[in-house]
């Protein structure tokens, strides 16, 4: 049995255990904004966990550049479990933590809704530097569904606020978020269920760090320290 094989069985062993959600929450809100590095050995030691466990749990949450690749090719053993997922983002300078969190909602959901926020609304976000087009963004997210075999099981929506439609989309089962915005994460959830929709669940994918050790965003990108894949623009002044 390869490792291809192995992975999605421990990572349902672990996910299933009782002791999951606690320690999942305290690797994400404290110990990786504190060690974003930190090696499976020492979460093993920090949670008294088994490594098989502490593995698990920090594959899930934290990603090197260069692991995203293999975690997409590890992934394809995986047999969903929702029907229909949700996620939503700017995708502007679409990158590898992009790539991560497409493939964590793909490999659960049978389809996925994928919202990507309009030029207004972006706008209103206040980011640093220049956000690409609505039109260029979606381009590059369409290429990247197709490269992946995802396109078929995706569903492109515009987002003009931050909820889209969580709030009104009764068939969604989860909502799919990287751990820098779990709490924007789950107020929208709370907001879901106070209006009487059916609760949805909230999946993390994975933090991705660039080759310095911090994480890959579209800020860095557009301010010129890493490319695309995480990896360090040499020679930058």
């Amino acid at each position: 049995m390869n490792m291809s094989t192995l992975y999605p069985m421990l990572w349902e062993v672990v996910r299933s255990m009782g002791s999951y959600g606690k320690k999942r929450d305290l690797l994400v809100k404290e110990i990786l904004l504190k060690r974003p590095d930190i090696s499976v050995d020492e979460l093993s030691l920090q949670l008294g966990a088994l490594k098989g466990e502490a593995f698990i749990l920090l594959r899930s949450h934290r990603l090197w550049y260069f692991e995203v690749e293999e975690e997409l090719e590890l992934s394809r053993d995986f047999t969903p479990v929702y029907s229909l997922g949700a996620l939503g983002g700017t995708f502007d300078e679409l990158h590898v933590g992009h790539i991560a969190l497409l493939n964590s909602a793909f490999r659960l959901s049978k389809h996925v809704i994928i919202g990507v926020t309009t030029d207004d609304y972006a706008a209103t976000l206040m980011k640093e530097g220049r956000v690409s087009p609505q039109s260029k963004r979606l381009s590059e997210l369409e290429a990247v569904l197709l490269r992946y075999g995802w396109r078929d099981r995706a569903q492109i929506v515009a987002l003009n606020d931050p909820y889209g439609p969580l709030l009104s989309d009764k068939n969604i089962e989860a909502l799919f978020t990287g751990p820098i915005t779990l709490n924007r994460a789950e107020e929208a959830l709370n907001m879901r269920t106070s209006k009487s929709l059916p609760p949805a669940t909230l999946e993390l994918s994975p933090l991705v760090l660039a080759e310095d050790g911090k994480p890959v965003s579209s800020t860095r990108i557009r301010n010129g320290e890493i490319d695309r894949g995480g990896r360090l623009i040499r020679g930058r002044k």
